[in-house]
């Protein structure tokens, strides 16, 4: 072979292996790239999940909170039958009005007039002088 056939052939190596150096490198650099995008997913999936486990966990919560908020309510309902309305409370402050009540007299009142109309009926009766037959 002659040296330009060398030369050449030499050039079309070196050329190649600059070639292959070039791949092999940006192959590591995509190989080094893919491992980091690797590493996040890892790191966001793991964080998603604990996310999403606080967010289930609160869930629970709440669907607890609306079953007891439901079992009120259905308690509430259930009892309303036996509140009076606006309606009937107005009706029994207008007879409460008409009657006026905080003028009825109590049991004590009673007995205390009783006790007092005896006493005086005792005494009236002692200031008279009734003339015994005998």
């Amino acid at each position: 072979m002659d040296p330009k056939e060398m030369s050449s052939l030499s050039a079309m190596l070196s050329n190649f292996s600059t070639r292959i150096n070039d791949t092999e490198e940006k192959q590591n650099m995509i190989t080094e790239k893919l491992s980091l995008i690797s590493q996040t997913l890892l790191k966001n999936s793991e964080r998603i999940a604990k996310e999403m486990t606080i967010v289930s966990d609160e869930m629970s919560e709440i669907k607890n909170e609306m079953d007891k908020l439901k079992e009120s309510v259905q308690i509430l309902l259930e009892q309303s039958g036996e509140f009076a309305r606006k309606q009937e409370l107005q009706v029994v402050e207008k007879y409460m009005k008409i009657w006026e009540p905080m003028k009825f007299a109590t049991i004590e009142d009673v007995r205390r007039m009783v006790n007092d109309a005896v006493k005086n009926k005792k005494a009236s009766s002692k200031d008279k002088i009734i003339p015994v037959e005998e």
